[in-house]
């Protein structure tokens, strides 16, 4: 099992958009083959990564279908990296962000990307079959094969919510669900990520990170316009009923 490689060489614009990097550099060269052998690595032997496979596969949503290319739009915003200084963020597109063209990119797309953002997920527009999204993962914002990991199950539980639940990435409380969901499940809040933050408690450091990281990115949706007070609500309407539901997991990973 591999991941479809890049065609071409690409970079993220400040605005979102992926566009060719005719003048790659040999580092962006070797940082993106390093990104794509990670890759291929975890799909083959990371429990996660394969679980996260199988299920989205069951949804008719193949990351790795090279036919399931994705819009030409990847994100639309990006966290703040003040939470998180020892990693990159990732960012987060919303359905009217999709394609307004007809040029599409592989599913998994590895690309140089600015600073802030470590991976995206970009939801296919209301007219198009979800298996159309697609994943950003950042070749030179990306330092470890476990950051990967934790980055490529962030952005599949995304696509799973999507292609299960059919989320208007433009609803606050659509997206706070998914993020809520997202930071608990994929090991974004596990205890030694957030001691490498320097952000650790006694007691419920799961929550208080889940919630930080969940309120950070819905911020960097448009519709929210980086009100923290407006995210805050939209993640604490959602709260209970999103913390508690871990499908397609049994229990949290």
């Amino acid at each position: 099992m591999t991941t479809s490689p890049s065609t071409a060489a690409y970079i993220i614009t400040p605005e979102g958009n992926p566009v060719p990097n005719h003048s790659e550099t040999p580092n962006q060269l070797k940082e993106r083959e390093r990104v794509q052998q990670w890759s291929d690595q975890l799909f083959r032997t990371s429990p996660m990564i394969r679980f996260m496979y199988k299920h989205l596969s069951l949804l008719d949503c193949n990351p790795l279908d090279p036919s399931s290319s994705s819009s030409n739009r990847i994100a639309s915003g990006s966290r703040t990296t003040k939470d998180e200084p020892t990693t990159s963020n990732r960012s987060q597109g919303s359905s009217s962000s999709s394609s307004s063209s007809s040029s599409h990119l592989p599913p998994l797309l590895i690309a140089s990307c600015p600073e802030g953002i470590a991976g995206g997920f970009n939801p296919s527009a209301p007219t198009e079959s979800t298996s159309r999204s697609g994943i950003l993962l950042c070749s030179n914002r990306i330092f470890s094969k476990s950051h990967l990991e934790d980055t490529l199950s962030h952005e599949m539980i995304h696509w799973w919510d999507h292609c299960r639940f059919k989320v208007d990435w433009s609803n606050l409380s659509h997206h706070a669900c998914s993020e809520v969901r997202a930071a608990s499940l994929s090991g974004d809040c596990r205890f030694f990520r957030e001691v490498g933050r320097r952000n650790f408690g006694l007691t419920k450091q799961h929550q208080a990170c889940v919630r930080r990281r969940a309120i950070l990115s819905v911020m960097a949706n448009p519709k929210c316009g980086g009100d923290e007070k407006v995210a805050s609500k939209a993640v604490d309407e959602v709260w209970n009923s999103c913390f508690g539901d871990t499908r397609p997991f049994d229990e949290i990973y």
